[in-house]
């Protein structure tokens, strides 16, 4: 359109210049919207006769007093067409993306008419979706452009800058949050007249609109102008073949072979971590609620508390360096795509994770404070005893190697037993505590304070163990979902009712049972002091 413009004739079908009149121009104009319809790149070929006479020193004049001087008044050579077909993986991997709840916009400098049609190849721009151009886009308040965000998908003739001003509105980065900083980025503005006008807006009235937190953005860009963009966002993707070095250098992924479809890779990696941190904390946070409040309760009521130092110490290395390697090393599954992204201030620690916590140390803290109770009958040993002891111990530890088994999956889904063999470091790990727990317990003498124990008691200890299987399967039964507000793409001012009186119910069911657990080490206290 720009160079179309610029011409005064055209190169008729006998190879002579004619006049460009009105008629002619509307022609090629609707020539123009007719391959951009047809999602191809049209390129405009002109030139301009006898520029000697205008320059004196072609070989010299500079980019600027060529557009000045010599890029008008040209004539239309041929108006072309090229074709620049998706590629194969583009179309699955958007829809992957959007079925994960990510927003997919493309942002382009083509003509609006071929990046509408490529979007819709894509099935980036659907039938209630917004494009428009850059010059549209700059002539929005920040009110304007936030009343229109959640429905804007293609934003055509864009600038570096366009790009780089919608990521600050999307995730507030590099907002200018001071009016220095906004007369910096608007020169010769007032502040005070225009700060609720010119884009892209400034981080009071941001914050104010969305509460302080934004989207998590991510950037595509191979371009060196993409740079302010992919800094900008919380994670820059640059093109690994195509991408310039400044594009890479501004970029924190390098996707290698330029595939959309890499994309995805990363973000199904990037759930995998996110949850596989979420397991982990699950299964130590079950560790220390039972092991400090056993502790601290046998202190409370007198008792020797059943897990000496060295046994502490143990448990600490199944609950962090183990529990870290096993957890921590968990391959993704497809399943992680089939739920939205999380918003970027959401708890590490979910509702049903809480419920998972809370179930299992009471299942925990009431097989010790029973063990404790009938163990010297059930197992003919001294009470209080470091054979005693050696018995809650083993439970104990066997306790937590069965919840590991548990902690591999943190939501409603029971299958503790799936894709074993796809995760060979959480096998290594379980089978290594299984066999320092035996070294511990047969050889650890007067170090550890532990006695041998026979089969039954071994049978049965990892039997106790065992339990916290059917118990995590039983904990899931209870209805206990993820709060939707943590979740982006659902605004919060559309309102969600926090919804916390599961949490309440939960704490009132187990209460009675950490009252009897308290009431019987008071009653072993009492008992032994007879």
């Amino acid at each position: 359109e720009i160079v179309l413009e610029n011409c005064t004739t055209y190169l008729d079908v006998d190879g002579s210049e004619k006049k460009m009149t009105n008629e002619k121009r509307e022609y090629f104009k609707s020539v123009i919207q007719e391959f951009a319809s047809d999602a191809l790149r049209c390129v405009a070929m002109a030139h301009r006769s006898r520029i000697d006479t205008i320059a004196k020193n072609v070989a010299t004049i500079t980019l600027a007093e060529c557009e000045k001087k010599l890029e008008k008044d040209m004539c239309l050579d041929a108006l072309v067409g090229i074709a620049d077909p998706l590629r194969e993986d583009v179309i699955d991997a958007v829809a992957t993306c959007q079925h994960a709840g990510i927003f997919v916009r493309m942002v382009t400098g083509d003509n609006l008419e071929t990046a509408r049609a490529i979007a819709r190849q894509a099935g980036i721009l659907t039938e209630d979706g917004i494009s428009m151009t850059g010059e549209e886009f700059r002539k929005l308040t920040p009110a304007e452009l936030d009343e229109i965000l959640p429905k804007l998908q293609v934003l055509a003739r864009s600038s570096p800058e366009d790009k780089h001003i919608l990521v600050q509105r999307l995730n507030g980065g590099l907002i200018p949050e001071t009016k220095e900083a906004w007369e910096e980025v608007h020169p010769g503005h007032d502040f005070e007249k225009e700060k609720d006008l010119l884009l892209p807006g400034y981080k009071d009235e941001w914050d104010r609109t969305r509460g302080g937190v934004g989207e998590v953005v991510g950037v595509t860009g191979d371009g060196t102008n993409d740079g302010p963009a992919l800094k900008a966002a919380d994670v820059g993707l640059s093109m690994g073949l195509s991408g310039t070095d400044v594009a890479k250098r501004a970029s924190d992924i390098i996707i290698m072979d330029d595939k959309f479809s890499s994309i995805v890779k990363a973000v199904l990696w990037g759930r995998s971590v996110f949850d596989n941190i979420r397991k982990f904390l699950q299964f130590q946070l079950t560790v220390n609620v039972v092991a400090l409040t056993i502790t601290f309760l046998s202190a409370l009521v007198g008792y020797n508390p059943p897990l000496n130092a060295v046994m502490m110490l143990w448990v600490n290395l199944i609950m962090d360096t183990m529990g870290a390697l096993a957890l921590g090393t968990e391959p993704p599954t497809m399943d992680l795509l089939d739920r939205r992204p999380y918003r970027r201030d959401a708890s590490l620690i979910s509702r049903p994770m809480w419920r998972n916590i809370f179930i299992q140390a009471t299942y925990q803290l009431s097989l010790l404070v029973f063990l404790l109770n009938k163990g010297p009958q059930m197992y003919n040993c001294e009470d209080g005893s470091s054979h005693h002891f050696t018995i809650i111990f083993n439970a104990f530890v066997f306790c937590q190697v069965f919840n590991e088994f548990n902690a591999r999956e943190i939501g409603d889904v029971f299958d503790p037993f799936t894709n074993l063999g796809r995760s060979p470091m959480f096998l290594l790990v379980i089978v290594f505590t299984v066999f320092a727990q035996w070294l511990i317990v047969e050889f650890g003498g007067d170090f550890t304070q532990t006695t041998p124990l026979t089969f039954s008691e071994w049978r049965s200890t990892v039997g106790y163990g065992a339990m916290s299987i059917p118990v995590g399967f039983l904990m899931r039964l209870v209805p206990v979902s993820e709060d939707p507000s943590t979740f982006a793409g659902l605004s919060r001012k559309e309102g969600f009712k926090q919804d916390n009186s599961w949490l309440g119910a939960l704490v009132l069911a187990l209460l009675p049972f950490l009252v009897a657990i308290v009431y019987q080490l008071a009653w072993e206290v009492e008992e032994l002091k007879h």
